[in-house]
């Protein structure tokens, strides 16, 4: 692995939230001071492929990246775009059991207004 590809994926990995490629470039950039843009989206591309990161397809907003492969859905606010992960113990079984065979892989995303966006709107009528 290239120095470059092992620099975004510390990125993304050492991430607490679910950064756009241009937050990943911005943070590379501190690793590697003369990384270039298109290394990054090449590398988040490549990244991909190899099934090390999730392109999180963004709602209204850029898309975001995942290290995590455990089963789990994102609640995006449609107000701040903010993404959270969140798990649903035994979603993965319950739709197998739905779909009368075997889940390999599952995508959910729950559309809300976040606590921080629900506590702005109500001081601010």
């Amino acid at each position: 692995m290239t120095r470059q590809r092992a620099a975004v994926l510390e990125v993304i990995r050492s991430a607490k939230c679910h950064y756009t490629a241009e937050e990943i470039f911005e943070r590379a950039k501190e690793i590697l001071p003369n990384i270039s843009r298109a290394t990054v989206y090449n590398n988040l591309h490549a990244l991909e492929r190899e099934r090390l990161i999730r392109r999180i397809t963004g709602e209204e907003a850029s898309d975001r990246y995942d290290s995590s492969f455990i089963p789990h859905g994102h609640l995006f606010c449609t107000e701040c775009h903010g993404i959270s992960d969140f798990e649903v113990p035994d979603f993965r079984e319950a739709l197998s059991r739905a779909a009368g065979g075997e889940i390999d892989s599952y995508e959910l995303k729950v559309r809300y207004v976040c606590p921080g966006c629900r506590m702005a709107r109500q001081s601010n009528p």
